[in-house]
């Protein structure tokens, strides 16, 4: 009885069971963003630049326990369930505020084409991973940290550089730098949406346990979200860079 009572206790994972938590981490996030953009935007109306301001504030503020929440999930897997969804609120807010922004003082609808992208390089993603069943292995992922960390430290000296005065935001050089650092970090995404739905694969088709199914679905939205933001960044230097050509 007691084996059958160990038994009982251990229930392996399923795709419905991380889907289904990844979509609601997602409804939590898509949500979010949709109350944050209405308020912000109907708060604009009335001061905007005191929402500015305002906005400004709580991106910093949220931006920090974020950061923490991110490492506390990583070390401590179990803490996943409530500050995966803390954590998808605060994502989905500062989302919202940050597409707002983009439509209003960049170009109108450009969140929603960079919507429109992710969900095609998401279902690009599960094609080659289901149809195809192309493997990445550790060794490729590795090589691909190494570049994707490199990246990073390229866009800091530019922006110290910049900081003091040698470089400027107005060349168009720089910008063409910075469009060729997005499209990578873009394809880096797909690379890293890929590998996460090899792991879910090898967590369903390992029998592994039902309680890992939360982290599974978590990292899968942050990486579409980190994907949608990529995109998004992509598409806004695009629009500046064959902006200027045409002034």
């Amino acid at each position: 009885s007691q084996q059958g009572d160990m038994g009982a206790e251990i229930q392996p994972a399923t795709y419905k069971g991380v889907y289904g938590k990844a979509a609601l981490f997602a409804f939590i996030t898509i949500i979010t963003a949709i109350v944050a953009e209405l308020a912000v935007f109907t708060m604009m109306k009335a001061d905007l630049e005191g929402t500015l301001l305002w906005v400004g504030i709580a991106t910093v503020v949220c931006a920090v326990p974020l950061l923490i929440m991110s490492f506390i999930i990583a070390f401590v897997p179990s803490t996943v369930k409530v500050l995966g969804i803390v954590y998808s609120v605060l994502q989905g807010g500062l989302l919202g505020c940050f597409a707002l922004f983009v439509d209003i003082l960049a170009v109108p609808g450009i969140s929603i084409a960079a919507l429109i992208g992710t969900a095609i390089v998401f279902l690009i993603s599960l094609a080659v991973n289901k149809l195809l069943e192309v493997r990445i292995s550790s060794k490729f992922m590795r090589g691909c940290m190494v570049v994707f960390f490199s990246i990073i430290v390229v866009e800091l000296i530019m922006w110290l550089l910049t900081a003091v005065g040698l470089f400027s935001y107005e060349s168009t050089a720089i910008w063409w730098i910075q469009t060729a650092i997005s499209a990578i970090c873009v394809i880096w995404a797909a690379i890293m949406l890929t590998w996460d739905l090899q792991n879910i694969d090898y967590l369903v088709q390992s029998g592994a346990d039902k309680k890992y199914e939360w982290n599974f679905a978590f990292s899968l939205v942050t990486t579409l979200v980190y994907l949608y933001v990529e995109i998004l960044e992509l598409l806004l230097r695009l629009v500046v860079l064959f902006g200027n050509k045409k002034n």
